[in-house]
């Protein structure tokens, strides 16, 4: 897959690649709609996440082909990423933790950063992204085990 910038410090690749798809030989390729849906998601919550946490985001999961989400654990037939809307990350870093609850508030408080979906998981971050006039702004906290608890913005910016 070529190395396709979809903002200035995200590319198709990094949004495509999985570990898993590659173990159990899947090819993740995305239509044209889901990489159009994927760059939108980078230049409307990623990148200006990226820029106002002045730090690099790494992606774990981005883009999945049907095949390919269907055996990735927790998730749903109805999974943005199947889209090319939503990605999942961490921050890089000793205090991974406090740099995910920190990336976490920057998002929800940030007006120049939208989002559909976001939820924080113990270790990664999950977002998605469908268009400004449509984005839900929903908060949730996973729980462990496939259990999830819906937030108010009050709660989530409570977390630490």
């Amino acid at each position: 897959m070529q190395n396709i910038y979809l903002s200035p410090h995200f590319t198709l690749a990094e949004m495509c690649e999985s570990q898993t798809a590659e173990k159990h030989g899947i090819a993740n390729i995305p239509s044209s709609e889901a990489v159009a849906n994927m760059r939108r998601l980078c230049e409307g919550c990623l990148e200006p996440l990226r820029e106002a946490l002045g730090l690099p985001i790494i992606i774990t999961s981005g883009y999945r082909t049907k095949a390919l989400n269907r055996i990735v654990a927790h998730s749903s037939e109805r999974s943005q990423h199947v889209l090319g809307q939503a990605a999942d990350f961490y921050i890089p870093g000793s205090s991974r933790r406090e740099l995910l609850i920190k990336a976490f508030r920057q998002i929800i408080l940030d007006e120049g950063i939208d989002f559909d979906q976001l939820i924080l998981y113990p270790n990664f971050i999950h977002v998605s992204y469908m268009s400004r006039a449509a984005n839900r702004h929903k908060l949730t906290k996973a729980n462990g085990h496939g259990t999830y608890c819906g937030l108010s913005r009050e709660q989530a910016l409570a977390i630490d």
